[in-house]
């Protein structure tokens, strides 16, 4: 499209070189960026510098947006297809090429007129209500948060609840915590399954937790937590026995299969078969584990494992990791129901995956586990997903503070959009058909934000209903 090529990309390859020293020069492409779909016929990309917003919008025939009213300037540039706009009991028709100024604090709302109607607006000052969540004129989708659990010096990582309803919770290691795994008891986090092995602000330890992150129970009712050794240089799944409250096993990953270095920071339990699956982000791999033999090997190299050139970006800023804009790989990785199908995707990636396990475990050659990688469906940006009984995938969305869902069928929707959800790193599907959600600012830890930790306590475990 030649409008779009024209006139969209200059605006938005951002440099200002007349920006003071502690102002973070912004560049973006919308062309890597997801779409967040604010309503019916209603998406939007959008970024925010120190003093303003930009945003563009594509819109279908009848969408509309309610009245509203900012503290902004806006500079409304329609550059394809037409809207109508009421103010001041006023109505405008704004068609391709026309520009429409809305003062501060005026109420205002929009028709689309046309099907493919494409609008750039330019905001003065920082849309603040997009940036904290704050705006009200879209309505909050899906069923109520609860609070399950709140976390006043710690962040959580990943959550799992067992067949009985016990919640349990990782601590996210790029905070360095004290804790690395507890239960959620009257709604605070208690050491699990003792204070002994838990780290506790010290060395690594053999005989202890070091960089633990993924957690999930399986259906016979065990706790298994993926531990990365990020100091210790050793990556470890450990297995708990919920009914004794005690650890059951330890399997240590080689040298050869889990390196030094690795970030090994997702499971997923086939408990029929005696298997585990593991995500590795630093070499974008799945690592297969029989956990009879203790036999592992590592599946890697495959473009599905790799991450998409698609910027993540939260509350109209582009995120970084490890000072550039992030571009992370395989990340979340889930099993079907009968454990027969693995399902994965990047973190920067909009494409769900699924392989067949049997492949894994008949130990077929990475060509053919590679040909036999098909895709499922579309995702958002992502940290966490669970699967259910059903063969629904709950996925997490990090740009849109919400939760998607990829249908056994296909189709993606959205559960919950809540500007709560700041950074839902990790979800569980509970028996009773609850979806819990971990919630732990994690863009503004120094991991991603390359600045000092601005995470603001406290954080959260919610459930919803689904």
């Amino acid at each position: 499209m030649k409008t779009k090529q024209s006139i969209l990309l200059p605006l938005v390859l951002f440099s200002f070189s007349l920006l003071s020293a502690q102002q973070k020069v912004l560049q973006t492409d919308f062309n890597k960026g997801t779409w967040e779909q604010v309503g019916k016929g209603l998406q939007r990309k959008w970024v925010s510098g120190s003093e303003s917003t930009f945003a563009f919008w594509k819109m279908d025939k009848g969408a509309h947006v309610p009245p509203h009213q900012h503290p902004n300037e806006q500079v409304t540039y329609i550059t394809k297809g037409s809207v109508k706009v009421l103010m001041n009991n006023k109505e405008y028709i704004v068609k391709s090429g026309g520009v429409l100024i809305i003062p501060a604090n005026i109420t205002h709302e929009f028709f689309c007129l046309e099907d493919g109607t494409e609008d750039l607006d330019f905001f003065t000052p920082v849309r603040k209500d997009w940036t904290d969540g704050t705006a009200s004129y879209f309505k909050q989708l899906g069923n109520p948060l609860e609070v399950v659990a709140q976390f006043d010096e710690m962040r959580p990582g990943n959550v799992a609840v067992s067949n009985n309803g016990r919640v349990f919770a990782t601590i996210h290691p790029l905070a360095s915590p004290k804790l690395q795994l507890v239960e959620i008891v009257n709604g605070k986090p208690v050491p699990f399954p003792s204070k002994e092995l838990q780290k506790n602000g010290g060395p690594a330890d053999n005989n202890k937790f070091d960089t633990p992150l993924g957690v999930t129970v399986d259906k016979e009712n065990r706790l298994w937590m993926i531990d990365m050794g990020l100091e210790l240089g050793k990556t470890r799944l450990w297995c708990f026995d919920l009914k004794k409250n005690k650890v059951v096993e330890k399997i240590e990953l080689p040298a050869d299969i889990a390196p030094k270095g690795s970030f090994v920071q997702d499971v997923a339990i086939d408990e029929k078969n005696g298997w585990a699956y593991l995500a590795d982000i630093s070499n974008p791999g799945i690592i297969a584990l029989n956990l009879k033999t203790k036999k592992a090997r590592r599946f890697s190299g495959h473009e599905a494992l790799q991450s998409e050139d698609v910027d993540m970006i939260i509350d109209g800023k582009v995120i970084d990791f490890d000072g550039k804009p992030s571009r992370v790989g395989i990340n979340p990785i889930t099993l079907s129901y009968d454990k027969e199908t693995i399902f994965f995707g990047a973190m920067n990636g909009t494409t769900w995956y699924q392989v067949p396990a049997k492949l894994f475990r008949e130990n077929s050659d990475d060509q053919t586990i590679g040909n036999a990688i098909q895709k499922f469906g579309d995702k958002p940006v992502s940290d966490g997903v669970a699967t259910d009984q059903h063969g629904n995938h709950y996925i997490t969305n990090l740009g849109e503070h919400s939760i998607s869902k990829l249908a056994a069928n296909g189709q993606l929707s959205e559960v919950i959009k809540d500007g709560k959800l700041k950074w839902p790193d990790n979800v569980a599907v509970s028996e009773d058909g609850y979806l819990y959600i971990s919630v732990n600012q994690l863009d503004s830890t120094t991991a991603f934000s390359g600045d000092q930790d601005k995470g603001k306590s406290p954080y959260f475990i919610y459930r919803i209903k689904l």
